[in-house]
C-alpha cells in the first residue's frame, strides 16, 4: 500500500516530533505529511471568560504563536534529515481538537493519521486513552490511525 498524505495533529511536544519523523518514514518520497495543530476553542472561551482577551484577539494572537512554533518544528526536523522529501504542510484550525482532527482528515482524504501519546502511568493503556483525543479520534477515524508513544 502506498501512503500519499499522512496526518499528523501536533502540541509541540518532543512527542510530537517522533510522530512527524514517523510519519515521514511511512509516506511516500512524493507524498506529503501535514502537520496539524488545533487551538482548542474551550481553552478560548476560558480566556475570554476570565477577561484576558476578547474571543477574535485571544484566537488570532493564539493562531500567530501555533503559526510560529509550527514553522520552527518543520525548521528543526529539516536540520536534522536532510532530504526535502517528503513535503511538510502546515495548518492551523480553530475547534474541539479531536473533531477538528477528524474533520480535516476527512476533508483533504488523508490515508493515515500518526498521533503522539503522551503517557500518564506506565501500564495503563486504558487510562491513557480513556476519554482522551486520542480515544475519540481512534473511534471516529475512518482511516488507520497510528499511535506513537513518548519517549522513555
Amino acid at each position: 500500500m502506498e501512503i500519499k498524505d499522512i496526518l499528523v495533529p501536533v502540541d509541540f511536544s518532543p512527542s510530537s516530533l517522533r510522530a512527524i519523523e514517523f510519519a515521514r518514514s511511512l509516506v511516500e518520497k512524493d507524498g506529503e505529511v501535514y502537520l496539524l495543530h488545533v487551538i482548542d476553542i474551550d481553552f478560548v472561551q476560558r480566556l475570554t471568560d476570565e477577561g484576558f482577551s476578547e474571543p477574535e484577539a485571544a484566537t488570532a494572537r493564539i493562531r500567530g504563536r501555533a503559526e510560529g512554533l509550527l514553522a520552527e518544528m518543520v525548521d528543526e526536523i529539516l536540520k536534522r534529515t536532510p532530504e526535502s522529501e517528503p513535503k511538510l504542510e502546515t495548518m492551523v484550525v480553530v475547534g474541539k481538537p479531536f473533531a477538528e482532527i477528524l474533520r480535516v482528515a476527512a476533508d483533504l482524504d488523508f490515508q493515515m493519521i500518526v498521533l503522539a501519546t503522551h503517557s500518564r502511568e506506565r501500564g495503563h493503556l486504558e487510562e491513557l486513552l480513556f476519554g482522551s483525543t486520542a480515544e475519540k479520534v481512534l473511534r471516529g477515524s475512518r482511516v488507520p490511525v497510528i499511535f506513537v508513544p513518548a519517549a522513555d
